[in-house]
């Protein structure tokens, strides 16, 4: 029995976050429809361990004994242990190196937990976040846009010759080609809570830019299907995107992206699938239908030629130019769209155009539509800063790296919950450093404990001090401390 009991400061309400959100929206047999099980620890031999008695065995008429026992730790367990050691200050390198992780299971089965060959980790993040959506919007009204947008980043890697499907794909951010993977986020926002419901690592579709392992895997399997989903076109991998969301039952109004994804083929398949678009387009020459209001002349003609031909507005009026256009793509098929050209806001003296394949919107919806896709950013921003996307997994695997990226976003769903349900003005970093400050003061108390009980022990051994004598002590050390430190420690009771 401890002489000192431990209190933890405050109400550990965002630790018990973690696990709440894995029991509500997760849970053990939505692990177990993924494929994700619990793993083998370690197995002792010569055991006295009998299978237990059953009508079947008692058919057969033998009851086995088995000359192994294992010790297995849950998936939730491990998912769980995963997520928290993203919040927590040392690496888990360092943490089971030093005998300071939370549980007592083995290193290898920490890291072998990202190896599963039947988990599918792509569905465990669709279910997750398709649940939390569901939740949410059953405690919200419904006068409020709901949106899925789509863009990638980079997934740098360092050197990449041993790592799986690793090549040199383009970074849209500096304009240069980089080793990694370009990492494909679909998310889901309401105007106020982002949720990344699906994610895609995508690499190089060509041979000579490969730079890691591509070894031949069964297609049929899960395995096999990443793969094949990982030379996607990025645009492809937008469309799949969108219609798992909309099989899954996910609600939305209409799908945002950057420029890098409007393209003619990609309003139209959207369109054809009962999807509308709102998109930043680029000045290049891609033609569009457009009739001249005066004469009623239809002509093909990029963004910059219908700029010019039409009469801008005036003053500080929130869009220059808003004109009806019509899409066609290289098939030939067609869809009528609204083009609104805004004020650039880095250069006044320049523009930018936006595509909405949606026309009866107005063009101020459409323009406040369109800002809620900076969400995105800030979620890339704040898993790579705060989240260790980049800095946590080492390994060579696809299927790790796969796993660990989905975690990583399951870390930002618990933090973003969080704030939806107290309803919370902290940012997301305030929340991390939140959770991140907790775990700490826990390892601290739990280290201060055990120095403490372990004196008390040596002192009850070597004086023959009594029950009460320690108590007394107790109360006497304690009593000596700083307010905020007393606290922390309940007051043993003096007989």
């Amino acid at each position: 029995m401890k002489s000192i009991a431990e209190i933890f400061d405050n109400s550990k309400e965002l630790l018990d976050s973690i696990s709440n959100f894995i029991d509500k929206y997760i849970g053990s047999s939505l692990l177990r429809k993924c494929g994700i099980t619990k793993v083998i620890d370690s197995v002792t031999e010569k055991t006295t361990f009998e299978y237990a008695d059953n009508p079947l065995s008692r058919l057969i008429g033998t009851v086995k004994e088995s000359k192994f026992l294992e010790k297995c730790v849950s998936a939730k367990q491990l998912l769980t242990d995963k997520v928290l050691v993203g919040f927590a200050a040392a690496s888990p390198y360092r943490m089971f190196k030093t005998g300071n992780f939370f549980r007592d299971y083995k290193k290898d089965t920490f890291y072998r937990f990202d190896l599963m060959p039947r988990a599918n980790w792509e569905r465990l993040q669709l279910e997750a976040a398709g649940n939390v959506i569901r939740d949410m919007e059953s405690q919200t009204d419904k006068n409020h846009t709901c949106a899925l947008i789509f863009d990638d980043s980079l997934y740098a890697r360092t050197g990449g010759k041993g790592t799986d499907l690793c090549g040199r794909v383009f970074d849209h951010n500096d304009h240069k080609m980089r080793t990694g993977y370009r990492m494909m986020t679909g998310g889901w926002t309401n105007g106020e809570v982002f949720l990344p419901f699906s994610q895609t690592l995508l690499t190089t579709r060509d041979n000579s830019l490969m730079v890691g392992r591509d070894t031949p895997v069964d297609r049929r399997t899960i395995r096999g299907r990443r793969r094949a989903a990982a030379k996607e076109k990025g645009t492809d991998t937008v469309c799949r995107m969108v219609r798992e969301a909309k099989k899954s039952g996910i609600p939305f109004d209409f799908v945002l992206f950057d420029t890098w994804f409007s393209n003619p083929a990609q309003l139209v398949e959207l369109k054809g699938m009962e999807v509308d678009t709102i998109a930043m387009i680029k000045k290049n020459s891609t033609k569009y239908l457009w009739t001249a209001p005066e004469t009623g002349e239809i002509g093909r003609l990029d963004v910059k030629e219908i700029y010019s031909r039409n009469k801008k507005r005036r003053g500080k009026s929130r869009y220059l130019l808003s004109v009806n256009v019509t899409v066609v793509d290289s098939e030939g098929t067609a869809i009528p769209a609204k083009l609104v050209y805004a004020r650039n806001h880095s250069n006044r003296k320049d523009w930018v155009c936006f595509v909405c394949t949606d026309t009866s919107l107005s063009e101020k919806e459409i323009l406040e539509a369109y800002m809620l896709r900076w969400q995105i950013e800030t979620y890339f921003k704040l898993t790579k800063s705060y989240l260790k996307l980049r800095t946590e997994c080492h390994s060579t695997s696809y299927d790790a790296i796969t796993s660990h990226m989905v975690i990583v976003a399951i870390r930002y769903m618990i933090l973003a919950v969080e704030r939806f349900k107290n309803s919370d003005n902290r940012t997301i970093e305030e929340l991390f450093y939140g959770v991140q400050r907790e775990i700490v003061n826990e390892l601290m108390d739990c280290a201060i404990v055990l120095m403490i009980d372990t004196l008390l022990d040596s002192i009850r051994e070597y004086y023959n001090a009594s029950e009460c004598q320690i108590a007394e002590l107790v109360s006497l050390f304690i009593s000596k401390l700083p307010e905020n430190w007393k606290n922390r420690f309940q007051m043993p009771k003096v007989a």
